[in-house]
């Protein structure tokens, strides 16, 4: 039950999970030279010998729009608008593409749409020595608005190195490529085929857009969420199985110590002798067999009761009980069968094995010091059982084996096989 609801847990919260980096754990920028941050500026080839004029057009706080006059005046007219980084330069490597909703009209020279080239020009101190624009190495991508849909969404992978810029700026293999972080400047400028006359340049909406988590370390954390889950559950279940495996035990051997015991002499009982048997089979079934029984009878023990008391048989009682407990394994079952008689059942023995300890159980009375001063021996009989269906038979017969040790003459072991 816990396994179903963890992973129905975890499939939630990973669908949950793909979907909130999908959709909500977007970071997002505006690119609108307004504010303390940003500032806007609009830069032509005037500055070059150029002639061309770039003049802001449209309503303040509408969007950002630069007018262009090109002029063939200088080798390669043109007109920028740019956004300036004023509190420190931008790291974009946070952020995955820009997107863009952008218009751009005008003659060009082949006749086509207009284009626009946006600039990411990267400031860095091995060669922005003056921390001139002009010195900021400069990464452009080409499109013409008019013929994508909108928005235009740009991967900053696409964008390259200017050519023009690298063939006067070079730079040591290790600096040779594109640079994001540390864009001082973002521009939006005319294309290399403007042809004289008038050119717009309209920036409707732009932004930078990147995840708070990257899509790939988010599903590696995932991953590892799926996994530190569920070495979590193994871990817990094996210490609930460890659990239950304990209180198990103490169930069975406080049902042993209820159920089995016998008032007087603290063994087990015949009920209790028979549930501990179902206990043991049912723990480890076929694996106990062969199983030997053994039928124990106190000699004499009417006529220690009639001449020393029941006080003293008790005693005898305690001590042949005591002393067959003490000198079995563990393993082994010891139970008051009723009055005198006792019986053992010995787990994994064969009957042969059964007699001899018998045999030396019986030789441990005739040295075991007795009440009053009595000498007490045992007639015993023993029988195997192979099989669960077997048991019943195999007591039968253990008993029929200690009542012909009886009338042979008592204090012998007699084997049902025998």
């Amino acid at each position: 039950m816990v396994l179903r609801w963890l992973l129905a847990l975890l499939i939630l919260v990973t669908f949950v999970g793909l979907y909130a980096n999908e959709h909500w754990m977007t970071r997002r920028l505006a690119l609108d030279g307004l504010g303390p941050t940003q500032h806007l500026e609009l830069v032509d080839d005037s500055g070059s010998g150029g002639t061309s004029k770039a003049r802001l057009v449209g309503k303040p706080g509408g969007p950002l729009a630069m007018q262009c006059e090109i002029r063939p005046v200088y080798q390669w007219p043109f007109c920028e608008l740019q956004i300036e980084m004023k509190e420190g330069d931008l790291d974009l490597r946070r952020f995955s593409h820009i997107r863009l909703w952008l218009h751009a009209e005008g003659p060009t020279l082949d006749k086509g749409a207009a284009q626009v080239r946006v600039f990411l020009r990267n400031f860095n101190p091995v060669y922005s020595k003056a921390a001139e624009a002009e010195d900021l190495k400069p990464q452009e991508v080409g499109f013409a608005p008019g013929a994508q849909p909108q928005p235009v969404e740009l991967r900053l992978s696409q964008f390259v190195v200017s050519s023009w810029w690298a063939q006067t700026h070079p730079l040591p293999v290790s600096l040779v490529g594109p640079e994001l972080d540390r864009i001082r400047i973002i521009s939006f400028s005319t294309s290399g085929q403007v042809a004289p006359g008038t050119h717009v340049i309209r920036v409707d909406r732009a932004e930078l857009v990147g995840d708070w988590v990257a899509p790939e370390t988010f599903r590696l954390g995932l991953v590892g969420l799926w996994m530190f889950s569920l070495l979590g559950y193994l871990v817990w279940e094996s210490r609930a199985v460890r659990g239950r495996l304990r209180r198990s035990v103490s169930r069975s051997r406080a049902l042993e110590k209820l159920a089995l015991r016998d008032a007087l002499t603290q063994v087990a009982n015949r009920e209790g002798l028979s549930r501990a048997l179902e206990l043991l089979i049912r723990s480890q079934g076929e694996l106990i067999f062969p199983l030997s029984v053994v039928f124990v009878d106190a000699d004499h023990f009417k006529d220690i009761n009639d001449r020393h008391g029941h006080d003293v048989g008790d005693q005898v009682l305690q001590l042949l009980a005591q002393t067959l407990r003490a000198n079995l394994p563990r393993d082994d079952l010891v139970a008051r069968w009723g009055g005198e008689e006792f019986v053992l059942v010995m787990p994994q023995t064969p009957a042969a094995e059964a007699v001899a300890v018998a045999e030396r159980l019986r030789h441990v009375l005739a040295h075991t010091a007795w009440p009053a001063g009595l000498s007490v021996t045992a007639s015993w009989g023993v029988a195997q059982a192979d099989s669960e269906a077997a048991l019943e038979e195999a007591m039968r017969e253990a008993d029929q084996a200690m009542y012909r040790a009886k009338h042979a003459g008592r204090d012998q072991v007699i084997s049902a096989s025998a």
